[in-house]
């Protein structure tokens, strides 16, 4: 093997029998375009294998359930079994290996009443905006589930996978069982105890199912955290017991629920390792935990501490499938690392992608796992260096184009890099940066100002305009981008107007009242709302109220002296005083004015990205990849 800057991390481990080549696992996680008909889908095996060619160690199939309903893969019949052989062999293939995990999605809505108790006389509407009388598991219908959880691992062994995993964290069926807060009932599977019985019980049978060759390992929390119920000394003492009696063979460990689990942005990371590390003092058992761990050297430093046996990387992998791989061989510069924004994977998992990674989700297109060479080379000019035109720049360069970029600002990145000024999005930034370290393989021109003139003396074939977007401006008011600028100055308290509902006002909002200016947050929209996943929203307004701000949902700004509200339903007026200044953000407009320059040329045109409609840095990167795989 190669000299690489990470030993421990790039190190062989092994559990009863099976041998990982490297620490580096993708955990068990969900997409919606996973499922086809039930069963695991044939893009999700290009999806696994992916993330083999890309060097990952160990790969654990999520979110299949032994019960119908759930909306996942569903592990139901033989069916799967051949399902199941095609994603081991996809792993295979690449030296991977693969592991399948069993959860029941378990009873719904949460948080509220407790799901073992009595059943309210009116049905509750769920979290999926069904509306249904919540069901209280009689014992032998929890047997049965039991039983059923047998069967299916006993499918998935015969499927060909390499290990077996129960899933009893976040608030899945497990999980419920073992809070006492949810799990209310008096008999032998209430409380923590009778939760305790039904996870071994559920051990059991798997192993029971899939013989002693297999390793059999179980999810667990580190802590109940916001779904207040157990401390981490019993989730430890729970270990403990499960390794005493030889029921698991490892133990894969998450913080806890919620935004807890999944960390947007704001929150630290590898946050929960030192909960991990106590843990460790207490178990022998090879141990593996995900929480936000998104680099090789983070990895690597809690393995050498001896915290843990093998990594989690999940969310890393979802937005660089070959991580792995380019750190392994000290191609840093090359890792797309990702921002915890959980906007195009956790918050739009149906469709999970990711937000500057666009070959996630499309491995199995032809021409994104593996370009197409072009056919005939040409002279590409990319005018803006914002992620739209790095996107298209990179993925025509490496097609085979001579390719040039031409952008008017003494940097590479666009608006990310104003957005990533915001205290709590500082991650954000990585997108700018990953396109920076990317420019050095590019003629990338800074500050040069196109001019029709210009880009037509460079003689070339084609011209692609990412010339991004201006914010429409509400009289006499400062936009999100002077804002974050400076703009508002000495200012001590500031109204921020939005229109809009992207995450350009939150930005504003974090930015202003992290110096301690007094901000009021008015939106027109009936609650405040950002792009992307909800608990990405959530932080941001936890922090917001920590810091004093106070927020008028519903209410537009029709005067500005004096400041008057006026509330977009019941027409309230509402007059605020002392207002130094407002910033608004009310919506963008394309910047293209180079696209109707040009259209005369006969030069091949594209426009992409912002320039084209503003949207998302989602959007803006798979216009770039996707034009720059047509040129």
């Amino acid at each position: 093997m190669s000299q690489t800057a990470f030993p421990l991390l790039f190190s062989p481990w092994s559990v009863r029998g099976a041998t990982m080549k490297n620490r580096v696992v993708i955990s068990g996680h969900f997409a919606g375009w996973w499922v086809d008909g039930g069963l695991p889908s044939a893009a999700f095996e290009s999806y696994i294998e992916e993330r083999a060619k890309g060097g990952v160690g160990l790969f654990v199939i999520g979110a299949t359930s032994p019960m119908p309903g759930s909306g996942w893969m569903e592990n139901l019949s033989d069916a799967i079994i051949p399902r199941y052989a095609a994603l081991a062999a996809a792993g295979h293939r690449h030296g991977m290996k693969v592991f399948a995990q069993l959860c029941h999605p378990g009873f719904h809505p949460l948080p509220g009443v407790p799901i073992f108790g009595p059943i309210p006389s009116t049905p509750p509407t769920g979290p999926r905006g069904k509306s249904a009388p919540r069901k209280v598991p009689t014992i032998p219908e929890l047997q049965e589930l039991i039983a059923a959880h047998g069967v299916a691992a006993r499918r998935a062994a015969e499927g060909g996978v390499d290990g077996l995993e129960l899933h009893a964290h976040e608030s899945f069926l497990h999980s419920q069982m073992l809070n006492p807060m949810w799990n209310t009932r008096t008999d032998e599977y209430g409380g923590f105890a009778g939760g305790e019985r039904f996870l071994r019980e559920t051990l059991m049978a798997m192993r029971q199912a899939i013989g002693e060759s297999l390793p059999l390992g179980v999810r667990v929390k580190l802590d109940d955290m916001e779904q207040r119920g157990n401390t981490p000394e019993v989730y430890r003492g729970l270990v403990q017991r499960l390794e005493a009696d030889g029921l698991v063979d490892y133990v894969i460990t998450t913080g806890g629920d919620a935004r807890f689990h999944h960390g947007p942005t704001p929150r630290p990371e590898g946050e929960w390792l030192p909960l991990a590390a106590e843990l460790r003092k207490m178990t022998k058992l090879p141990l593996l935990h995900a929480g936000r761990i998104v680099t090789a050297q983070q990895a690597e430093d809690a393995l050498a501490a001896g915290w843990l046996d093998a990594v989690c990387m999940t969310k890393a992998h979802i937005c660089d499938p070959h991580h792995a791989k380019k750190a392994q061989e000290g191609r840093l510069d090359d890792i797309r690392y990702c921002t915890r924004c959980l906007q195009s994977c956790h918050g739009a998992m149906d469709r999970m992608t990711c937000v500057y990674n666009p070959l996630t989700s499309r491995e199995a297109i032809s021409g994104w796992s593996e370009l197409i060479p072009a056919e005939k080379k040409k002279r590409v000019v990319v005018v803006g260096a914002g992620p739209a035109g790095m996107e298209a720049a990179l993925t025509a360069h490496t097609r085979g184009h001579e390719v040039i970029v031409l952008e008017k600002s003494g940097q590479v990145g666009g608006q990310v890099l104003i957005a990533a000024s915001s205290p709590l999005r500082k991650p954000w930034g990585r997108i700018a940066e990953y396109y920076q370290r990317q420019a050095s393989k590019l003629d990338v021109r800074l500050n040069t100002n196109a001019t029709p003139e210009s880009i037509l003396a460079l003689h070339p074939d084609c011209v692609i305009v990412a010339t991004g977007s201006r914010p429409v401006r509400f009289p006499e008011t400062l936009t999100v981008t002077e804002a974050l600028q400076g703009a508002v100055g000495s200012a001590k308290r500031v109204l921020i107007f939005d229109r809009e509902g992207s995450n350009r006002a939150l930005t504003a909002c974090d930015f202003l009242s992290a110096q301690g200016k007094e901000v009021v947050f008015v939106t027109a929209l009936p609650s405040v709302r950002g792009t992307g996943d909800t608990m990405l929203l959530d932080e941001f307004l936890q922090h917001f109220r920590q810091r004093g701000v106070t927020f008028h949902p519903g209410y537009e700004l029709v005067e500005q002296c004096p400041i008057t509200l006026r509330h977009t339903d019941t027409a309230e007026e509402l007059v605020l005083e002392d207002i130094e200044a407002i910033v608004a953000t009310i919506g963008s407009t394309p910047d293209n004015a180079l696209t109707h320059a040009l259209r005369e040329s006969g030069v091949e045109l594209y426009t992409i990205g912002d320039a084209n409609l503003p949207q998302t840095v989602e959007a803006a990167t798979y216009q770039g990849a996707r034009i720059g795989r047509r040129v």
